[in-house]
């Protein structure tokens, strides 16, 4: 039996090393694409290339792919990278159209574009943001994401691979550390970095519920996605629990000793958007997803070994 392949660009940063490290552990032979890896393990299924996916040979890389998926972007403001808004758009759209160039030249099965909850404000939706809500976020980032996303609906229509645009909401999981293109974490990130010091956790006071998945469940979530060969786009991929600020913070606090959770009296600056609910597809009714606590102590003990 044929080993499948996977090429993963941003196989560098938080989500693309776990993505590589998914599909490793599932089988897969990948191709790990970004212009620098500092800390992705190695593996023999994971063969790496420092490349600039703008500039690169792209006829170095292997030709016979069953998954591409496109994970680099810049989340970080571009004001903080001394970027135009238009420039740091530009930056990102044209990654993925030289992925897209290569997509065409040499079709994989199944080709995903991984978007993001950021491209909703946070008045696009009162309970929770479904599939068919229409977003209006208006940041950089969610400018960015919602061009690419009609980018890949184009490519698409040419029907050369299978296309699903798939939007992550809150993550956590191993390895997320500030990097120049991520310059700002996950509150679980932060939080747990505020715990192991022994600072208290500060909980805004609304409260917000937010969606929260481990990105060790994303590898074998878009594996069925793809198998299941039908399309939709787009596609939240998320894990159905939901939890209040407090719920994360108590959860965090305790695993540490001395710990406390506090709750602002300050009003919040900023609204936080409604939890992002997962699309309703058949082929996820049975997927387990890593409940929270579960995740969480399994980030904490890898972190403590590393």
């Amino acid at each position: 039996m044929k080993t499948p392949r996977a090429l993963v660009t941003g196989a560098g940063g938080f989500v693309g090393q776990a993505l590589c490290q998914g599909f490793a552990r599932r089988g897969w032979e990948v191709i790990a694409l970004d212009r620098h890896f500092v800390d992705l393990p190695k593996d023999p299924r994971i063969t790496r290339f420092e490349v600039d996916l703008c500039s690169t040979e792209w006829t170095r890389l292997p030709e016979e792919l069953d998954l591409i998926i496109h994970a680099a972007w810049v989340t970080t403001d571009p004001m903080s990278l001394g970027m135009s808004r238009g420039d740091y758009i530009t930056q990102n759209v044209l990654a993925l159209a030289a992925v897209l160039g290569f997509a065409t030249r040499t079709p994989p099965d199944s080709f995903v574009f991984l978007s993001s909850s950021g491209v909703f404000s946070a008045n696009d939706a009162i309970e929770g943001l479904t599939d068919q809500h229409r977003p209006t976020g208006s940041s950089p980032y969610a400018e960015g994401k919602l061009k690419s996303e009609g980018l890949v609906a184009s490519w698409a229509s040419e029907g050369l691979s299978r296309t699903y645009v798939v939007r992550l909401g809150h993550l956590f999981g191993v390895g997320e550390v500030v990097r120049p293109t991520r310059q700002v974490v996950s509150l679980v990130a932060r939080w747990m970095s505020e715990a192991r010091k022994g600072s208290s956790l500060e909980v805004r006071a609304d409260d917000p519920l937010r969606d929260w998945t481990y990105t060790e469940d994303l590898a074998p979530a878009i594996e069925r996605l793809t198998a299941d060969r039908v399309e939709q786009s787009p596609v939240h991929l998320s894990s159905p629990q939901t939890l209040r600020d407090s719920e994360v913070a108590s959860l965090i606090a305790s695993e540490y000793s001395s710990v406390r959770v506090e709750v602002s009296t300050q009003p919040p600056s900023l609204a936080v958007k409604p939890p992002m609910v997962p699309s309703d597809l058949s082929t996820f009714n049975d997927f387990q997803w890593t409940d929270f606590a579960t995740g969480l102590s399994s980030v904490i003990e890898a972190e403590e070994t590393l």
